[in-house]
């Protein structure tokens, strides 16, 4: 059993523990607003290794394309590969560096790409080409949602308490 003397000062350090969680323990979060306002339509917690989809119609092939990311060891956005069914004009057509072109699941596809999205990134969401995100099993239609808008997407520095409250650094 703890003697009465020793109660307050392990009470202080669990405190002060407590403290240093709850207000230096930095949480990272994937952030989508509209540029216009900036008011938060998406904010999810990330990790190094988390991935997420952008589909979009392109506008003059019209067929769907699919960039996948992935956040990195640095909580930066990197595209990692592109997917997409046709060749035309404004699709890609050839890789760079130690990328690599293949035809799988009947989709052509530029994969070991390693590009680093400069933040924050914006993105345009067109009422008709069926903007759809894709992260952790959930899919949000950003052209029904959001309509002719720019978006920006970034990753979110917050503290514990912060991000509990829904507060930003």
């Amino acid at each position: 059993m703890l003697k009465k003397k020793y109660i307050a000062p392990v009470g202080l350090i669990i405190t002060l523990i407590i403290i240093i969680i709850i207000f230096y323990i930095p949480i990272y979060t994937l952030e989508l607003r509209p540029f216009s306002d900036g008011e938060i339509v998406f904010s999810q917690k990330v990790q190094p290794g988390d991935k997420f989809t952008l589909k979009y119609t392109h506008s003059v092939a019209l067929s769907p394309v699919w960039e996948i990311f992935i956040i990195d060891k640095d909580y930066q956005i990197v595209l990692i590969e592109t997917d997409f069914l046709d060749h035309g004009a404004g699709l890609p057509y050839t890789t760079f560096e130690n990328e690599i072109f293949v035809e799988e699941e009947g989709r052509f596809k530029i994969k070991n790409m390693h590009r680093i999205i400069p933040a924050p990134f914006h993105y345009r969401i067109g009422e008709v080409r069926e903007n759809i995100f894709y992260f952790k099993g959930e899919e949000i239609n950003l052209s029904s949602s959001l309509g002719d808008r720019l978006l920006t997407l970034e990753i979110g520095r917050n503290n514990l308490f912060n991000y509990l409250i829904g507060g930003s650094l």
